[in-house]
């Protein structure tokens, strides 16, 4: 009888803890203006109970991982997010999760050459066929230029352009692009500055695309950045930095300024385009770093600034800034990538479970609620080697 009773009191017990977290996440996500019941007119339509207590005590994390298990749904995840960030509510909820994530990067290097490997081995050494069903031609994994467009492709081609000529390049320059993907950055400059590219590439899959597709257009070293041949050394007119700063981490920037700087003419020139962050400290997102980006972090601007300090000097050209942000681009930018995505997905051009097809979903658009939010930032820096 003491077996059932106390069976039937931890039965209670946890129907009561459920209920606690399904006020209190009321409550918080309540004032954000938010409405939450099992309606399909609710900015969040709960499939399943348990998400309650997912989001009361695991935060950000148990947010994310609830919807890639069908807990809840949204047609308008971005705005949820965005809310929830201008509220402060992450910041209420399982404080714990980013205390151990800065203390852990304040005592281990996160983007050591080791750890640098599982976001390829994890994220870019999926399949370029599978990137190819949302990403444009070019293969651009950063956010375009929408100006007077609102076709993505165009918006990556106004983009790698408006590159080009911020580093006002010339036919016969040698070009590093620093962790430059599957190649259409340095496909685009080739094609259309008739410069000669090198990708430098840490993924075995973006580094064989490369070869598969451009052939001898185009050298590509695939190897960390801290170790690009000794016979590059110098041999630079530009480089281009764009979407790896993020995967850098602000104690190697030392390091990879150096190895960029290195490679590099006296005066070359140097851009760099980023995401970061617009708090002076660090910036980590705990689902990201578990499902999408491992280790990722983003700097301030002003942390970036001062590392490209130690080596290079402003270098604003004309009518180009030394620093540009273009920010509102990424939020058609990711919508872009999401509707592509679920196109694909319907016509049958990529096989994904449903879990996996959700984390993506929601990958592209808290993201997109984050730079709604203004808690991500993206922006361009322009420099040039110091004498």
């Amino acid at each position: 009888m003491g077996i059932l009773e106390s069976g039937t009191n931890k039965i209670s017990l946890g129907r009561g803890l459920d209920k606690v977290a399904e006020a209190a996440i009321l409550c918080l996500l309540g004032n954000a203006g938010l409405k939450i019941f099992a309606e399909e007119s609710a900015d969040i339509i709960v499939r399943d109970p348990s998400f309650y207590a997912d989001v009361l005590t695991k935060g950000s994390l148990g947010l994310g991982d609830s919807y890639m298990e069908g807990k809840w749904d949204s047609d308008k995840i971005d705005e949820v997010i965005c809310r929830i960030l201008k509220l402060g509510v992450y910041q209420k909820l399982a404080p714990v999760y980013n205390i151990v994530r800065q203390i852990k990067s304040r005592v281990v290097n996160l983007q050591d050459r080791e750890r640098s490997r599982e976001v390829i081995e994890r994220h870019y050494d999926l399949p370029a066929e599978f990137y190819a069903q949302f990403l444009d031609p070019y293969f651009q994994y950063t956010c375009g230029r929408f100006e007077g467009t609102d076709d993505l492709d165009e918006a990556q081609r106004i983009k790698m352009d408006n590159i080009c000529k911020k580093l006002e390049l010339k036919p016969g320059e040698k070009v590093m692009d620093m962790g430059g993907g599957w190649g259409g950055l340095a496909q685009f400059m080739a094609e259309n500055y008739r410069v000669d590219p090198t990708v430098v590439t840490l993924s075995g899959e973006q580094a064989r695309h490369i070869k598969e597709k451009h052939g001898d257009k185009m050298k590509v070293e695939r190897c960390d950045y801290r170790d690009i041949p000794g016979s590059h050394e110098g041999a630079f007119d530009a480089v281009t930095a764009v979407g790896v700063l993020e995967h850098v981490g602000h104690e190697n920037y030392p390091d990879f300024i150096e190895a960029v700087a290195r490679n590099m003419k006296q005066s070359g020139r140097l851009l760099v385009h980023t995401l970061y962050s617009p708090h002076a400290a660090t910036a980590s997102n705990p689902w990201a770093d578990k499902h999408i980006f491992p280790n990722g972090e983003l700097a301030s601007r002003k942390l970036i600034e001062g590392a490209l300090a130690e080596r290079f000097e402003p270098a604003a050209g004309p009518g180009y800034p030394v620093f540009e942000d273009i920010t509102p681009n990424y939020h058609p930018t990711l919508r872009a990538w999401k509707d592509r995505l679920t196109a694909a997905r319907v016509a049958g051009k990529i096989q994904m479970d449903e879990k996996e097809f959700r984390k993506w979903i929601y990958y592209f658009m808290s993201y997109a609620g984050a730079i709604k939010a203004e808690h991500v930032r993206v922006g361009q820096f322009l420099y040039r080697k110091a004498e």
